[in-house]
């Protein structure tokens, strides 16, 4: 998702200025070049003010790419935020003049989001799509040869087709697991991005929903044995443990990574594969042993009751020594608030854990105040008015050479901060920002309280973010390599990423 935002005017605004009646900020088609083969149109602002008309009373000051459809952000006459989705133009600049986009628009955009990664194609390989592509064929084939293995399996043991399709056994096991599959869209859809944010939290969530799905499937022996009340129970418990195979699988990617220290992942995950086959026949064995003794329902449920509760707290405690020394916002905003005070002392993990400083696993605030940063947020949910705007101007300003864009809050003395990220941005360049973003904020509540924060003068806005920006180009370097010898995992930043990324300043106003 790209945001392409506009400074309202090319000077400074300060709170208390308002432009001559009859005037307003207005804006003008540009194209922004990223590389020799890509492009983004842009609206960006003339110096010059023009006459008031009412064809122009709430122009764009920020316009946000969505999927496949743009949004508008303008401030209205009586001070209020619009929102207004529109077609993205097509190759040749035309527009769809609708506030509404078409079936069209709102279709590729529920595509993109459901089945592409954010910011594709720029996010991914070059050879993603062709890869994936023929993924697609390679696993509708072996599907239809399962599906084919189970009936004929089904029909060796004495289990009959019926005469309806809909009523052999086979397709009824292929309906349970099409509903498991087409919940596991939605569900990815929707919680991917926390994946990154918060990979333990989400592996114990789906390792109690698997459980809770094998419950719901041994439930099968409770109801009457007709294929209505099979779908119900199957299909129902399949939908929650192919939603937990989904986040397991997703999660212990990233962990097989963090557990090869020498680049050798693809070694680790292999052993990892061995290690789980010994226990699934371990588990076999076990199983087998277990229903000598007993079918009924009343045995089954027993044994679940007794193994459940082990096999999460196995869960929980391989999150718990899988000490990752990952950047998580949380654990990252204390390192960074730590760095821009008085003693500037950057604890290790084991400092952080012994502290209790963050919250469960490290991916949660456990204090208030500490939670001052948020990091790509979409324009309309920060700038809400016209004070608002004015401060937008002022960072855009004073940050137009970075790759992000700092907004403070108007809230004082512990005001919160918004970071913007250029679509560019790197890791590093994003370590940068919350260091500042730390700096800043410090800065920032050691102004006067007195009075409304100025935008301009020895006490404002902008000159805070001067300092702080002098400070964190002075510190950064030493920051970094602090964090290195602390252990700490520097080369990704874990938050949940939406894909915002915004343009502002003169990269905005590039001309062709």
């Amino acid at each position: 998702m790209y945001c392409r935002s506009l400074r309202p005017c090319s000077r400074l605004v300060s709170t208390t200025a308002s432009l001559p009646t009859g005037f307003l900020r207005v804006g003008a088609y540009r194209i922004y070049h990223k590389s020799s083969t890509q492009s983004q149109s842009v609206v960006v602002p003339p110096h010059a003010a023009v006459p008031h008309d009412s064809a122009l009373k709430s122009r764009p000051f920020a316009i946000e790419r969505v999927g496949g459809r743009e949004c508008r952000v303008s401030l209205s006459e009586q001070n209020e935020v619009i929102n207004e989705w529109r077609d993205l133009p097509s190759a040749q600049g035309n527009e769809t003049p609708s506030t509404t986009s078409s079936f069209g628009g709102k279709l590729s955009s529920w595509f993109r989001q459901m089945f592409l990664p954010t910011n594709y194609p720029q996010s991914v390989h070059r050879s993603y799509l062709p890869f994936h592509v023929l993924q697609f064929f390679e696993t509708t084939f072996g599907t239809i040869v399962t599906v084919l293995c189970n009936q004929a399996l089904l029909t060796s043991v004495g289990v009959s087709a019926e005469a309806s399709i809909f009523g052999a056994v086979a397709v009824q096991w292929i309906i349970k697991d099409g509903a498991g599959e087409v919940a596991k869209l939605f569900f990815i859809r929707h919680f991917s991005p926390y994946f990154d944010s918060h990979p333990k939290t989400f592996t114990l969530f789906g390792e109690s929903i698997v459980a809770l799905g094998s419950g719901l499937q041994i439930a099968t022996l409770l109801v009457s044995p007709t294929p209505v009340n099979f779908l119900l129970c199957a299909a129902g418990g399949n939908i929650f443990k192919l939603v937990g195979y989904a986040i397991w699988f997703t999660t212990h990617i990233k962990y097989m990574r963090y557990f090869a220290a020498q680049s050798n992942t693809g070694d680790v995950a292999a052993k990892d594969e061995s290690q789980a086959s010994i226990a699934q026949l371990v588990g076999y064995a076990a199983g087998i042993g277990l229903l000598t003794f007993s079918h009924s329902a009343t045995y089954l449920y027993s044994m679940f009751a007794l193994l459940v509760p082990g096999h999460l707290t196995m869960t929980v405690y391989m999150m718990r020594v899988a000490t990752f020394e990952l950047l998580t916002l949380p654990r990252l905003s204390i390192l960074a608030r730590e760095c821009a005070g008085e003693h500037r002392e950057i604890p290790s993990l084991e400092e952080i854990d012994a502290t209790e400083a963050t919250g469960t696993f490290g991916e949660f605030y456990k204090r208030k105040e500490d939670k001052y940063l948020t990091l790509a947020p979409r324009v309309s949910d920060v700038v809400a008015n016209e004070a608002d705007s004015a401060r937008w101007d002022v960072c855009a300003s004073a940050l137009q050479n970075e790759k992000y864009l700092l907004l403070p809050s108007s809230a004082r003395p512990d005001c919160t901060i918004s970071v913007f990220f250029h679509p560019d941005t790197a890791s590093d360049d994003m370590l940068r920002s919350i260091l500042h973003a730390a700096r800043l904020r410090r800065t920032l509540a050691a102004l006067p309280l007195d009075a409304p924060q100025p935008l301009a003068g020895p006490h404002s806005l902008r000159t805070a973010l001067s300092e702080s920006l002098s400070w964190t180009e002075q510190h950064f370097d030493s920051f970094r390599q602090t964090l290195e010898e602390k252990g700490w995992r520097t080369d990704e930043i874990c938050f949940a990423d939406h894909g915002h990324r915004v343009l502002w300043g003169r990269e905005a106003e590039r001309e062709v």
